[in-house]
């Protein structure tokens, strides 16, 4: 059977959809911004901002607009009308636009999205000329539980557990062609979008894609995530003058911002563990660290021989964000030199769950019993998520399949 087009419930459209008045929508570039906008929110006239500020449109005569006092008189007179009005990527308008918002309020209903987190926060900044004036609506990548929920009306749930935490960038979903879709085939259709997006996020911000930046981001993607261990790489790569922690954290702050980072904190510390928050991104970058994917063709077998030892890790992180919103905590990490805790979710200063996942290699009893060994100082629930079931008392057993089943209990409830 053949599928060209899978479609996502995500969270996010029914927000939009419950906002009346003006409204923001942020994230960085290629989260589905413009998608979500165009098919499930109601407009009268859609503008979009190009590079270098031309306008075109759509809903009005002109289908190009040629000054920007010509695009300013024209919203105000549609808004004055009563009507709709999108601006996609306002952040590439001239900055006094914000200006002539605040005297366009409140008449009619304008819904601005932007690609650039540090407009974002001037607008959202004391200062700004429209603070108040706009709901906000923040994008990012799809979550665990849509994905993973969207997929498994085209393939068995075992398989759609596997491809979801590749498919949660929205733009990733064209490469989904049918149920034997496979993550090597996606990772080869896009790794040349993988480092363009990289680009065009700077772009977006008005920051240089440096060295360092893309230094990061491959430290990250081959496992090096202690401040010490990137330091030491970036240093030896002539990135940086000297291996000193203090030296990238500020690139570290600037690249969650930007939502490429996204750090995971570590259980009972003020520490934290930091990925790249793509899985498809970080891949892309692992292998051309290993393989030099971006600039050479590798055959697909040897791609899937490193997909294949990569897989768990992003399997347990999935976990962990899908029992993080099941539960409605945060999702933390444990590591020590005798083992890692894959999940732990807590609210406050309360602990509700942790778990183990087993994913690459049949499950045993001892390997449930060792994780209840592993994990009796933690309190709250004792999750084992693997293929198998395996039902020893003190252990909830989780399958994809029920894994599903729960996520859908959950969103029944919520949407009574």
């Amino acid at each position: 059977m053949v599928i060209t087009i899978i479609s996502v419930d995500r969270k996010e459209v029914g927000n939009a959809k419950k906002i009346q008045g003006y409204l923001l929508i942020y994230g960085r570039r290629k989260v589905g911004k413009t998608y979500l906008v165009k098919n499930f929110l109601g407009y009268d006239v859609y503008f979009l901002v190009k590079r270098g500020g031309g306008i075109l449109a759509e809903g009005v005569p002109l289908s190009k607009i040629d000054s920007f006092d010509q695009f300013i008189e024209l919203t105000k007179s549609l808004l004055k009308d009563g009507k709709t009005v999108v601006v996609d990527e306002f952040q590439r308008l001239p900055g006094e636009f914000l200006d002539y918002v605040q005297s366009f309020h409140p008449h009619g209903r304008l819904i601005l999205t932007g690609s650039s987190f540090h407009i974002v926060k001037e607008i959202l900044s004391s200062k700004s000329p429209i603070l108040g004036l706009f709901s906000e609506l923040k994008l990012s990548l799809l979550s665990a539980s849509d994905i993973f929920t969207a997929l498994s009306k085209r393939m068995n749930e075992e398989k759609s557990f596997e491809l979801a935490p590749y498919l949660r960038d929205a733009w990733t979903l064209r490469y989904f062609k049918h149920e034997s879709t496979r993550i090597e085939e996606i990772l080869l259709f896009s790794k040349g979008a993988i480092r363009s997006l990289l680009g065009e996020v700077f772009l977006e911000e008005e920051r240089s894609l440096s060295a360092v930046y893309e230094g990061l981001i491959r430290s990250l993607s081959i496992g090096k995530w202690r401040f010490k261990e990137v330091s030491d790489l970036l240093h030896s790569r002539g990135l940086i003058p000297r291996a000193d922690p203090s030296l990238i954290r500020p690139y570290f702050n600037n690249m969650e911002e930007m939502d490429l980072v996204t750090k995971i904190p570590l259980y009972k510390t003020k520490n934290y563990k930091y990925i790249v928050k793509s899985p498809i991104m970080e891949t892309g970058f692992l292998l051309d660290e290993k393989l030099n994917l971006f600039e050479e063709d590798i055959p697909e077998k040897r791609i899937k021989e490193m997909i294949d030892k990569k897989i768990p890790s992003h399997i347990e992180i999935f976990c962990g964000q899908i029992f993080a919103e099941l539960y409605d905590g945060r999702f933390e990490y444990s590591y020590s030199k005798d083992f890692d805790i894959d999940f732990i979710i807590t609210s406050g200063k309360k602990t509700l769950a942790c778990g183990e996942v087993k994913w690459s290699s049949s499950p045993s009893k001892e390997d449930v019993y060792m994780f209840l060994n592993r994990t009796e100082h933690i309190h709250g629930d004792k999750i084992f998520f693997s293929k198998k079931e395996i039902n020893i008392d003190g252990v909830i057993s989780l399958t994809p399949e029920k894994l599903l089943k729960l996520i859908k209990e959950k969103k029944e409830k919520v949407d009574k």
